[in-house]
């Protein structure tokens, strides 16, 4: 009974043994491929930037080749650096993988991708990121050509800044061969691209002196007399480096004019046209169109939208009453 046990534990050790020797190795020469990827110093995000904007790339970056031989059938697989967070919900490639995982900042997240050949795909969207990789290993030799890209995502509302810092290593392995790793140095300070308007300048009312019916033009058209106008501005203050665009909606019936408000006491065909500058600008303001006001280039910068609000005949008979348009002001900011 002793000589039997002992002819089954070596025929199990002799079978462990086999499993150990299949893997994949180094070739002579050869090492795992290191690669630190500096993420940006600074990240200044629009304030209505949207979700799934890019904020930063890094586009592919080359990293030292390697050279393989596997002697049996695996996968490769990839691991996210320990400071990266779990995928963040609704951020997927075109073959629905997980694209997008969370950071230490709320509201941005980072992308990974690595490449294993020379012509790597340009389009992000076509590759599988690293913690999605499941891709075949056949008993031989690969010459990998090693490379990596990494993207910051938003991928909702920032509601603080603060440093982005990722830690830990990121790696790619083929069996139980790490080839490739990638570490991220740095810190990235995120701050937000604002504009805040002023305190005079939220729910604007702009009294128009009264008139006459004689005073508006024979035809259809704008009342000429400057004197019966009125200018007003909308204020703000901004961050350095802001696109200020800013759009007004209101009801028309056409020709850029804003509809009176109808109903009893209400005028009759008159309405309000409105002009960017002063009261003797021949400028009209466009109506549900976005325009740029100004790109700011310092700190707390003050920037005025200088418009004036002139009547405008907008049927052959005029009847006396009221006049009250309303206007919609919207501001973005890049």
């Amino acid at each position: 009974m002793k000589k039997i046990f002992l002819f089954c534990l070596l025929l199990l050790l002799g079978g462990l043994s086999t499993t150990a020797w299949a893997s994949c190795s180094f070739d002579s020469g050869y090492m795992t491929s290191q690669l630190n990827i500096s993420l940006p110093a600074t990240i200044s995000v629009p304030v209505d930037a949207t979700p799934n904007t890019e904020l930063w790339s890094s586009g592919w970056v080359s990293a030292s080749g390697n050279n393989i031989s596997c002697n049996s059938t695996g996968v490769v697989s990839g691991v996210l650096a320990g400071g990266i967070g779990a995928a963040v919900p609704g951020f997927t490639n075109s073959s629905g993988y997980p694209s997008v995982f969370k950071t230490n900042i709320d509201g941005i997240g980072i992308s990974v991708y690595w490449c294993n050949n020379a012509n790597c795909n340009p389009n992000y969207n076509n590759v599988t990121p690293i913690a999605s990789l499941a891709w075949p290993v056949s008993a031989t030799q690969y010459p990998l050509k090693n490379s990596w890209w990494v993207r910051l995502v938003k991928t909702g509302p920032i509601l603080n800044g603060g440093q982005l810092q990722v830690s830990g290593t990121s790696t790619v392995s083929y069996q139980n061969l790490t080839v490739a790793q990638l570490t991220f140095t740095g810190a990235t300070a995120v701050t937000s691209r604002a504009c805040e308007i002023n305190p005079d300048s939220q729910g604007i009312t702009v009294p128009l002196p009264t008139v006459l019916k004689s005073d508006f033009p024979a035809g259809l058209g704008v009342l000429a007399d400057n004197g019966k106008a009125r200018a007003f501005h909308i204020n703000l203050r901004c961050d350095s480096g802001v696109q200020v665009w800013y759009r007004i909606d209101g009801a028309s019936s056409g020709n850029q004019v804003l509809d009176n408000a109808s109903g009893a006491g209400m005028a009759g065909g008159v309405g309000v046209q409105l002009f960017y500058g002063d009261v003797s600008s021949t400028l009209v303001q466009p109506l549900a169109t976005r325009a740029l006001q100004t790109t700011t280039t310092g700190s707390g910068q003050a920037v005025s939208i200088p418009l004036a609000a002139k009547y405008y005949k907008t049927a052959s008979t005029v009847t006396g009453g009221q006049v009250a348009v309303t206007a919609t002001f919207t501001m973005t900011y890049e």
